[in-house]
């Protein structure tokens, strides 16, 4: 019965790979798809600190690289096409402000812009430009492993990651434990104090070893 009320209510195409990877047992599907909700959760605290300390240690490192809090303005008119398509990021986000009839400030705004907005920053097409910046805000990073590569490597991995939390996608078949190894690190390297204050809250190792136990348990 729970088998196709979730198959029912969820679609057949989404519940059909937690099938597929249990060998058509749907007792064992539901429970797998019930695993996936669980760590989805435990994910959402580690993206909520890396996003929030990402976003405002750019607007730091920009505030004092360009010497205004509105550091985003220098690329109105911008003649380089990958900041000017980052422009249109930031018009995007003072409308939905002014929609909202929300005040159009560098605090609100930097709220407004998306997780996507702050990876792309890293992109190949604008890292140059602003690697200065940016690289600054992974302080603590080791010297050898500060290169805007990783960087941008772990924290389009952890958008990836975080977007199929988000959109309820399974997990169950990521390299979890070593995604969740790299974006922890991130954060320690943005600040070791937030690092160790996350890990002390972090309920993502204790949730993905209780279904990897259940994984491995023996069939009923």
């Amino acid at each position: 019965m729970v088998w196709q009320t979730l198959e029912s209510k969820l679609s057949t195409p989404r519940m059909s790979r937690y099938l597929q990877g249990h060998q058509g047992e749907e007792a064992r599907a539901a429970q797998a798809y019930l695993h996936n909700m669980k760590i989805a959760e435990s994910l959402v605290s580690v993206f909520h600190v890396l996003e929030v300390a990402l976003r405002n240690g750019i607007q730091k490192e920009m505030a004092l690289y360009y010497g205004r809090d509105d550091w985003y303005e220098v690329w109105d008119g911008c003649t380089k096409p990958a900041l000017e398509r980052l422009y249109d990021k930031i018009r995007e986000a003072k409308a939905g402000l002014a929609q909202r009839r929300v005040a159009i400030t560098p605090d609100n705004l930097v709220a407004e812009l998306s997780f996507g907005f702050w990876t792309t920053l890293f992109n190949r097409a604008t890292i140059q430009d602003l690697s200065k910046p940016l690289m600054k805000v992974f302080f603590h990073c080791p010297k050898t492993l500060r290169r805007p590569d990783l960087i941008r490597t772990r924290l389009n991995n952890g958008r990836d990651l975080r977007n199929r939390c988000f959109h309820h996608e399974p997990l169950l078949w990521q390299p979890l434990f070593a995604l969740h190894r790299d974006l922890s690190e991130v954060i320690k390297w943005i600040d070791p104090a937030l690092f160790a204050w996350i890990q002390a809250h972090d309920r993502f190792p204790q949730t993905c070893a209780e279904w990897g136990r259940w994984k491995n348990a023996p069939v009923a």
